[in-house]
């Protein structure tokens, strides 16, 4: 059985038999892959130490007759430590990045480019300033959907496709409504009556789209008031609900025990 080799990093653990635990990785190579790693919770094993929000090296083998792969060993390469001034909005925003990509990541097929990004989106949101930690995550999280087919419009309107600056002056910057179901903003002049929208002021949507087509490193300057990066979030994530039938983020339930320390 041939040996592999990926880096990668740990979305989920579960315990499997008596000292084992089964591993779902997202690898560079493979994209996301569930491997067993067998006597792995045993204080006995010599096998290197899987630690979460690590960039590491994974050796691993595949059977040949039933294609499970197996754990050989690990090599830390770079560990997010998640441990400056705000750890607890590092850690939960780290923490809804791995929810995120273990829902929603196809088994065993790459996505390269998706995985650096996720690389760089876990060193910023380790060492970046706490006020950026927001609309970091934001802009990661577009990035995130797009990659994998699921691009919010944020642009134009989903109706009628025209400028939403343009309707906006139309409207007296009144109508502007994002549609989870019809995935992208709705001018007024296309909303359908008995459909759920939710109100996006249209200098909101100005940051929304900058977001969404920043960098991460220009999105770590943005500077974004704390009700602002809220309703952006929930207009997200009412969409990642109901485009991909994912349950509400258990990590970000967590956002709302943060609201009165400010991360």
């Amino acid at each position: 059985m041939p040996q592999n080799v990926s880096e990668g990093i740990i979305l989920k653990s579960v315990n499997w038999k008596e000292n084992s635990r089964i591993v779902t990785f997202f690898l560079e190579k493979c994209g996301r892959l569930s491997i067993v790693d067998r006597g792995g919770r045993s204080i006995k094993s010599k096998r290197g130490r899987l630690q979460t929000f690590c960039r590491m090296e994974v050796n691993y083998f595949k059977s040949d007759k039933t294609g499970t792969g197996y754990l050989t060993e690990v090599d830390p390469i770079e560990s997010f430590l998640l441990e400056r001034d705000g750890s607890l909005g590092r850690l939960t925003f780290a923490s809804a990045a791995v929810e995120i990509l273990y829902d929603l990541l196809p088994e065993d097929e790459p996505q390269k480019s998706l995985y650096h990004l996720t690389m760089q989106f876990l060193k910023l949101i380790d060492l970046a300033h706490k006020l950026s930690l927001y609309p970091l995550f934001l802009a990661y999280l577009m990035k995130l959907l797009s990659q994998l087919g699921y691009r919010p419009n944020f642009a134009g309107c989903v109706g009628c496709g025209k400028d939403l600056q343009i309707k906006n002056k139309e409207n007296g910057n009144n109508g502007l409504a994002f549609s989870a179901e019809r995935g992208g903003l709705v001018c007024s002049t296309c909303q359908i009556a008995g459909e759920y929208y939710i109100r996006l002021q249209s200098e909101r949507q100005k940051i929304v789209y900058a977001l969404q087509t920043a960098s991460l490193a220009e999105a770590a300057s943005f500077s974004i008031k704390y009700k602002e990066a809220e309703n952006i979030l929930e207009l997200l994530t009412n969409f990642l609900r109901y485009q991909t039938g994912t349950k509400k983020l258990k990590s970000l339930i967590f956002l709302e025990k943060l609201k009165k320390t400010k991360f």
